[in-house]
């Protein structure tokens, strides 16, 4: 079994596939290695490489009274933008991803609550100019065992 912050990633993957306009193949994918070909695009990138994780440690949070810690995954979906009009197109992905998010916060228990914090548009500050992407940025909550973090604290 994997960390739990992989299952996160696995369940968030899984409900950004299953909007129509991502469900094709590498529409959706969590640590790209390169630039993605102009025929995939729009594409998402969900990732946490921006920011660290934070962890309070939760004493008995496990059923045997095991230690445990609370979880705080700052998780960003990179856009990926195409259109003629990025800022709309923009616009109307962020509305489908808010929706899809927001649909179960708690992933069906796999954590305690997702929640979007900011949303930026990136443009090139001297110009103006598109840089085609942008990102909406949650802060996922969950809890682990401290000497297990592939299982969910209660």
């Amino acid at each position: 079994m994997a960390h739990l912050r992989s299952q996160i990633f696995a369940a968030v993957i899984a409900r950004l596939s299953a909007i129509p306009d991502f469900s094709g193949a590498d529409k959706v994918k969590r640590g790209r290695k390169g630039a993605i070909p102009q025929e995939k695009l729009p594409a998402l990138t969900p990732t946490w490489a921006d920011r660290s994780e934070t962890l309070t440690m939760r004493p008995s949070s496990g059923p045997s009274g095991e230690d445990g810690y609370d979880r705080f995954l700052p998780l960003s979906i990179i856009v990926h933008l195409r259109d003629d009009e990025p800022e709309e197109e923009f616009d109307r992905i962020c509305t489908l991803i808010e929706a899809s998010m927001a649909s179960d916060i708690t992933f069906g228990g796999l954590v305690i609550e997702a929640l979007l914090q900011t949303q930026q548009y990136f443009v090139n500050p001297q110009t103006g100019i598109s840089l085609l992407a942008g990102s909406l940025n949650y802060q996922i909550a969950y809890k682990t065992l401290a000497a297990n973090p592939e299982q969910a604290a209660l």
